[in-house]
């Protein structure tokens, strides 16, 4: 019982620690933030990927693997991959952002037409 509840606390700590790395620690900043689970994961030929959250119901492309869409790269294309995946098998919560202030999570454009995200995380349920 103990074990379990200090590597949940060290999850959420080194959770924490990430996100505040990511916000802090870059000059991108966000002025929305969608947030919840995802019902789908989808990768085209083209390298695009696509997420299906609970905040929009429809599919938002998140980054491309092969051509650096939105100015992230490939590799981290296929990090936040895994990490959607992984979330939508796990049921996790996932968290983007955007800049702007242009949309809200509920009107956010489909597919292609989808703003890039400044980051993309999963949560500690």
């Amino acid at each position: 019982m103990i074990r379990k509840t200090v590597r949940r606390n060290l999850k959420v700590a080194a959770g924490v620690a990430l996100f505040c790395g990511m916000v802090l620690g870059t000059t991108a900043y966000a002025d929305f933030n969608c947030g919840g689970t995802l019902g789908g994961v989808l990768l085209y030929s083209d390298g695009s990927v696509m997420i299906q959250g609970s905040w929009r119901s429809d599919w938002t492309m998140i980054c491309n693997t092969q051509n650096g869409w939105g100015g992230i790269d490939g590799s981290t294309c296929l990090a936040w991959y895994g990490a959607a995946v992984s979330a939508a098998k796990s049921h996790t919560s996932v968290g983007t952002s955007y800049s702007g202030n242009t949309y809200t999570c509920a009107n956010l454009p489909t597919y292609s037409n989808t703003p890039a995200p400044v980051y993309f995380m999963t949560l500690a349920n």
